[in-house]
């Protein structure tokens, strides 16, 4: 009897003599180990019912591959803060274990080390030799031409959480960013006392997304929280680092606000900060993105509310739009749904 990695999963297809991957390579697209592999496929206890669905997943990835499913491939550049890349990343090897098919190759830029130049070249360079593109990045003269370019050969470019219009993308997939400040801010102005008050709002560099949550904060403040004032906009490298030191340096000078809406990321900064001051439970923190760091901070009581999306469903959406695109058939995404997390529903 053959070892267990070399097994095949039973099942054959009695007419062109097919067989079922192995389980060593159900394991390795999976992640998880050969014995619990064959646990799941062999209707087993002792295995976690989400596990149990990425086990089935991946084999029918592999089951579909088999049977020639079409291979696309599709180059994603990401520039963001390092717990967002990883958020994606992680999204990245999720969509591996369950879409047959997809080759996603994955280039991630930190956004305080970014020249986008360079950003840009390498977008030109893979987009070329690929299927298809995903971006995630900044408003920047050099990465929209990239994308005009792609275009222009017919590759299809799709902007993932963070919109570039101007480039003449293909399509854009992910939340209607002014809708996801405006739900910001209806939590800090249901929240905070009736009397009036200052917001601190603090930013990044220029991502679409965040200009647009801008908007969407200040119409409903004005709309339906009059007596709230943004005290000022503080611009950050999304550094943690940097942050901490930013703000440590604001309180000092002008006090802890009563709270702080941050549109970018280095979240983790900001809450260091506010434990330097003690303020921490005082403060009501607003952020964006639920990554395992700000999981930690909502678990922690340090950040009250997390606006938030499904970066797997977006993702995968992305993929499926470049894989419709290739066969001829293209539409308007629809917004992704805006997620609002506490320190009650906050897993990752």
């Amino acid at each position: 009897m053959p070892s267990g990695g070399d097994r095949k999963i039973t099942g054959q297809d009695a007419k062109s003599g097919w067989k079922g991957p192995t389980i060593q390579q159900v394991a390795e697209v999976s992640g998880v180990g050969v014995a619990t592999v064959d646990r799941v496929l062999n209707n087993r206890p002792g295995v976690r019912e989400k596990t149990r669905q990425r086990v089935r997943a991946a084999f029918d990835k592999l089951r579909l591959e088999r049977l020639n499913a079409p291979s696309l491939r599709i180059a994603l550049h990401c520039e963001s803060g390092e717990s967002f890349n990883a958020a994606v990343e992680s999204a990245v090897q999720k969509l591996h274990r369950k879409e047959p098919g997809i080759t996603l190759s994955s280039t991630y830029s930190v956004t305080n080390d970014l020249d986008a130049n360079l950003f840009a070249a390498d977008l030109l360079d893979q987009g070329k030799g690929a299927d298809g593109s995903i971006v995630v990045a900044r408003e920047h003269p050099a990465i929209n031409s990239a994308i005009r370019q792609l275009r222009r050969l017919g590759k299809p470019v799709v902007c993932l959480t963070t919109d570039l219009p101007s480039s003449r993308r293909s399509a854009y997939v992910g939340n209607d960013q002014s809708e996801a400040g405006a739900v910001a801010a209806q939590v800090i102005g249901r929240a905070l006392p009736r009397v009036p008050g200052q917001i601190l709002l603090i930013m990044s560099v220029a991502y679409r997304c965040q200009k647009e949550r801008e908007m969407g904060f200040r119409r409903v403040l004005r709309a339906g929280f009059p007596h709230l004032r943004i005290e000022e906009r503080l611009f950050t490298d999304e550094r943690p680092e940097t942050m901490r030191s930013q703000l440590v340096s604001h309180f000092e000078s002008n006090g802890v606000p009563p709270a702080i809406y941050n549109v970018a990321g280095a979240n983790r900064g900001v809450a260091q900060a506010l434990d330097v001051t003690g303020e921490a439970p005082a403060t009501l923190f607003v952020g964006h993105e639920l990554t395992p760091v700000t999981q930690r901070l909502l678990q922690a009581g340090t950040m009250d509310f997390v606006v938030s999306h499904d970066f797997e469903a977006e993702l995968t959406q992305a993929v499926r739009w470049i894989t419709d695109s290739r066969n001829g058939v293209e539409s308007e995404p629809a917004p992704s749904q805006i997620m609002l997390h506490t320190r009650f529903n906050c897993s990752v």
